[in-house]
């Protein structure tokens, strides 16, 4: 116990001066972050809640003296049975906390069983695992990530084989330091950077910049913020109707709790969603329907858009519509026309799911009961 107290206590000696770019280094940064170019620095204190010893968090600004990132150096140890194996590495976010690479310095190469050091696959394994916000080491405590002891190792901490199901997600025979350095990208430090642009950095141009950056995390977190502003900004609307319309199911969901906040009308909203509903993934079908199932009723003009929509080959899309116009719309004799239609389908299960929705609608025209009344005839023939 006495070896681990002293090891930690002297890193942060033995690290100081750790610099961000050095010759020999190690980096590895997403574009366009790139490691030769020199960035104006502030450097910030902060209470982390955690047990890494160095508090300073370095805000990096671009030329127009705008903040782009965050890095901090981590000093730790992955230690286990007594023995420890000392870290010495800087992790960067973005400003909205979303990881963005790492650096080492020369003479702080990461090492594995056997103190041998990481291969240049190493290096990149790592960075593709730290990249992963939803990887299954989030599900893990450190105690769970190996199976029962055989044998002690002497080196990262490695006590019998690593659990099976976790290959993907460490580095070969480095599995706890792959899990120690994930936990800490996810952990105090980037909530603290979250916070941190949340109360200090927060602005109109650095919402729009990141709404029009394509990125689906700061995306996602800009139009989460903005859903939080009472009243709700409306300069938004456009940029976040932009992504709604792209039609990818995590950035779209978030546009329409986004937009559900805005003063934007039902009616508009609902047409919006609609548009959508041609889309491939049948994760926005089922968002586009469960949004209008919520709604009390649907919008005429949503309705006819829908009806528009209506294929006599596509059973899923004229099931689903019926179902809903059963409980949200009362189409008038000009829509029942159109609905009708599709008795004249090749598919039976369409043909039949019209009759079926018609003959039951109340307030139907007797030319629409007519046109029923001989489609069963000639069908029962």
């Amino acid at each position: 116990m006495f070896r681990v107290i002293f090891i930690m206590i002297v890193l942060p000696f033995i690290w100081s001066g750790n610099k961000y770019i050095a010759k020999n280094s190690r980096i590895y940064l997403a574009a366009p972050y790139l490691p030769d170019k020199e960035y104006k620095t502030s450097k910030l204190q902060l209470n982390f809640h955690d047990s890494l010893p160095d508090n300073t968090l370095t805000l990096f600004f671009s030329d127009n003296s705008d903040p782009i990132f965050f890095s901090r150096d981590i000093y730790t140890g992955v230690c286990f049975d007594t023995l420890c194996r000392p870290i010495s590495i800087t992790l960067y976010w973005e400003i909205f906390g979303k990881y963005l690479g790492y650096s080492i310095t020369s003479g702080n190469e990461l090492t594995k069983k056997e103190h041998v050091t990481f291969s240049e696959n190493d290096y990149l394994k790592l960075n593709e695992i730290l990249g992963d916000s939803s990887s299954a080491l989030g599900f893990y405590a450190m105690d769970k990530i190996s199976a029962p002891k055989k044998s002690i190792e002497k080196v990262d901490g490695i006590s019998g084989a690593t659990v099976h199901d976790l290959g993907p997600w460490i580095v070969p025979e480095a599995a706890y330091t792959s899990f120690k350095l994930w936990q800490i990208t996810y952990g105090a430090t980037r909530d603290s950077i979250i916070a941190y642009t949340k109360k200090n950095l927060f602005s109109y141009q650095l919402v729009i910049n990141n709404l029009q950056s394509n990125d689906a995390f700061n995306q996602i977190k800009a139009m989460q913020w903005i859903s939080e502003i009472k009243p709700f900004n409306n300069q938004f609307v456009g940029q976040v109707l932009n992504i709604l319309r792209k039609g990818i199911f995590l950035q779209s969901r978030q546009a329409l709790k986004c937009l559900q906040n805005s003063s934007m009308s039902e009616e508009v909203l609902q047409k919006e969603m609609i548009q959508l509903f041609g889309n491939e993934d049948y994760r926005i079908k089922n968002l586009v329907l469960e949004y209008l199932k919520s709604c009390e009723k649907l919008a005429q003009s949503a309705a006819r858009d829908m009806i528009c929509l209506l294929k006599s080959d596509d059973y899923y899309t004229v099931n689903v519509t019926l179902a809903l116009f059963t409980k949200k719309y009362q189409p008038d004799y000009a829509d029942q026309l159109k609905i009708i239609n599709l008795l004249k389908s090749d598919n039976f299960n369409v043909s039949n799911r019209v009759y079926n929705y018609l003959i039951d609608l109340p307030g139907k025209s007797s030319d629409i009961s007519k046109i029923l009344y001989r489609y069963r005839k000639v069908d029962l023939k």
